[in-house]
């Protein structure tokens, strides 16, 4: 009798189990195998553990990784960090184990799987004068290190009654908070606009960008080259 118990509640619990696993369902191949955790509709959702070739501790939606959790490949290399439907999403530490070497650390933001750098954005603005009324930053990675200001301005470069042309406003100083650059060269040669470089810049840089009456503070996190479009509306 002792023994039919003992038989009926093992049959039971691996029942269970089989069902359970069945049930609840985690959508990335390489984690397929042992899934303990919450379940929703059929899959992985909520607090879970899935263990296959890899291993996931963490949050799922849907049956992937999705929230913060960290997952481990089958060579011990590990991200802990954000997910989003699967993929590394936000900020995150990734360890990369070598043989007899201290392990090699990641540590961001990416976006879609793909590493984009240390800041989640590789510039901020704190402040920008009222008649600053458009504006805009592009970021390309490469060894340059330069940052190049384009300015125009509502009357610059047009045309006056005694056939003149009206000033065009250009980067007259630039007082830096930290940080430091080469040297600031301008470039007139443009007709509706004034052309301002600052080379051999060390990241991060801070600096407030002094154009006529106008100011635009900005910080600059990662290395490279940046191109700052700016309309002045005098």
């Amino acid at each position: 009798m002792k023994f039919s118990a003992v038989f009926i509640i093992l049959f039971a619990t691996f029942s269970t189990q089989k069902i359970y696993s069945q049930e609840c369902s985690v959508d990335d191949p390489a984690l397929k195998g042992v899934y303990t955790g919450d379940c929703k509709k059929g899959k992985a959702n909520g607090k879970g553990k899935s263990v296959g070739s890899n291993v996931y501790e963490g949050d799922f939606k849907a049956g992937l990784p999705d929230g913060s959790g960290t997952y481990t490949w089958s060579n011990g290399n590990s991200f802990k960090g954000k997910f989003e439907k699967g993929l590394k999403q936000g900020k995150g530490i990734l360890t990369l184990k070598k043989p007899d070497e201290p392990d090699s650390i990641v540590e961001g933001y990416w976006k879609n799987d793909a590493y984009i750098g240390k800041y989640e954005q590789p510039y901020t603005v704190y402040f920008k004068s009222k008649l600053i009324t458009e504006f805009e930053a592009a970021y390309k990675k490469d060894a340059f290190s330069q940052i190049t200001f384009f300015v125009t301005n509502t009357s610059g470069g047009t045309q006056t009654p005694f056939n003149g042309y009206s000033p065009r406003l250009k980067v007259d100083e630039v007082q830096l908070t930290y940080g430091r650059y080469g040297r600031l060269m301008i470039n007139d040669d443009h007709t509706k606009k004034t052309e301002s470089i600052l080379s051999e810049v060390n990241y991060p840089i801070r600096m407030k960008v002094i154009i006529g009456s106008e100011e635009l503070e900005m910080e600059f996190r990662e290395a490279g080259s940046y191109v700052v479009t700016i309309h002045i509306n005098q």
